[in-house]
C-alpha cells in the first residue's frame, strides 16, 4: 500500500501537467484570434469600405428602402420629412412607383410658365390627393427685380402655400441688364452670368429649404434669331446650377420642341395629327403646345419622383 506522501506526490504531478495543458490550449486560442485580427487588417481600405463589406449579410439581405435609410444630407432629410408629413410620395430616390398620396405642386415663372402652367392644369386629376397652384406672372424674370422680385415674392407663395414640388419655368425676359446694388451688370457678360447663378441658386435654395423638391425646366428653342442666342445662355446658367443643388432636377425643353435636325418648328405631329404648338411671335405655345409641353413634364414628375401619376388627355409628340 503506497504511503501518503506518494499519494500527494502523484496528485500534485497530475495537477501541474493539467495547469500546463490548459496554458498550453490558452496560447493556441490567442495565436488564432491574433491571427484572424491581422488577417481582417489586412483588407485594403478601399474594399473594406465599399458597400459589399459593411455588412456581412449584404450580400444575402435585400438593401434597406429610401424610407428606412439614414438621410446625412440636411436639406434633403427637410425635404423627406416634409413630404411625410403631409402624405405625399414624391421621392427622388425610391426605384418602386407608388401613388401620389396627397401632394402639392407650385408652378412658378413668366409668361412661358404660364403655358406650361395651362397645360399641365387642362391634364391633371387633381379630384384626389394631388393639388396644382400656378403662381407665374407675365414679364417678369430673374433680371428685372426691380419689376418683380421673385426671390421675395417666392419666400411668401412657400410659406401661404407649403408646397411638395416646385416646377420652375421661367428666363423668357431675362436677356437683359441686371441692376445689383448699385451696379448695372451687362448681358451676359461674366459679372452677370456670376450674378444670374446667384438668382437661381437662390430659388432652388428657398424651395428646398422649405421642404419642397424643385424641378427646374429650360427654355424651349425659339423661333427669333438673337432671342433664340440668348436663350442659350440662359439655359446655360440653368445647367451650371441646378444640377449641384440637393433636391433640385433640371429638365431641358429645347430637344422636344425642335425638329429632328434640331431646328425651331412651328408645326408637330401630335397623336398622330399636323398641329400648329408654337404662336406667331415663335416664342409663345398655343393651346396644343401648351397641353404637349403639360404632357411631358407630367411624365418628368412621375418619373424623377417616382409616384404613379399620369396626364388624362395626352397630346404626344409623334
Amino acid at each position: 500500500m503506497k504511503s501518503h506522501g506518494t499519494i500527494r506526490w502523484a496528485l500534485a504531478l497530475s495537477l501541474t501537467l493539467l495547469i500546463g495543458a490548459g496554458f498550453s490550449l490558452q496560447l493556441s486560442n490567442d495565436s488564432t484570434v491574433k491571427a484572424q485580427a491581422s488577417e481582417s487588417q489586412s483588407i485594403s481600405p478601399s474594399a473594406s469600405n465599399s458597400p459589399s463589406a459593411s455588412s456581412s449579410t449584404s450580400t444575402s439581405s435585400p438593401s434597406p428602402s429610401a424610407s428606412s435609410t439614414v438621410i446625412s444630407d440636411p436639406v434633403l432629410k427637410v425635404i423627406r420629412d416634409h413630404q411625410k408629413a403631409t402624405g405625399c410620395h414624391f421621392n427622388s430616390a425610391k426605384t418602386a412607383a407608388l401613388s401620389v398620396g396627397t401632394c402639392k405642386i407650385m408652378l412658378v415663372g413668366d409668361s412661358i410658365g404660364n403655358n406650361l402652367g395651362y397645360g399641365m392644369l387642362g391634364q391633371l386629376n387633381t379630384s384626389g390627393g394631388l393639388k396644382f397652384s400656378l403662381k407665374a406672372k407675365a414679364s417678369t424674370g430673374l433680371s428685372n427685380s426691380w419689376f418683380y422680385n421673385w426671390p421675395n415674392n417666392l419666400s411668401t407663395f412657400l410659406k401661404a402655400e407649403k408646397p411638395n414640388l416646385v416646377i420652375v419655368l421661367i428666363g423668357a425676359n431675362d436677356r437683359q441688364n441686371m441692376k445689383v446694388g448699385t451696379r448695372v451688370l451687362t448681358y451676359p457678360t461674366a459679372a452677370w452670368q456670376s450674378a444670374y447663378k446667384a438668382q437661381v441658386t437662390k430659388m432652388t435654395k428657398l424651395a428646398t429649404d422649405a421642404g419642397a423638391y424643385v424641378l427646374w425646366v429650360g427654355m424651349p428653342i425659339s423661333k427669333p434669331y438673337n432671342y433664340n442666342q440668348g436663350m442659350k445662355v440662359i439655359n446655360a446658367q440653368f445647367r451650371a446650377v441646378v444640377p449641384t443643388m440637393t433636391g433640385a432636377t433640371f429638365v431641358p425643353l429645347w430637344t422636344l420642341t425642335a425638329d429632328l435636325a434640331g431646328v425651331y418648328r412651328q408645326y408637330a405631329s401630335v397623336n398622330g395629327v399636323r398641329t400648329k404648338i408654337r404662336g406667331e411671335d415663335g416664342i409663345h405655345f398655343t393651346a396644343d403646345g401648351q397641353s404637349v409641353i403639360g404632357t411631358y413634364i407630367i411624365d418628368k414628375v412621375a418619373s424623377v419622383y417616382h409616384v404613379t401619376l399620369r396626364s388624362t388627355h395626352r397630346h404626344e409628340l409623334r
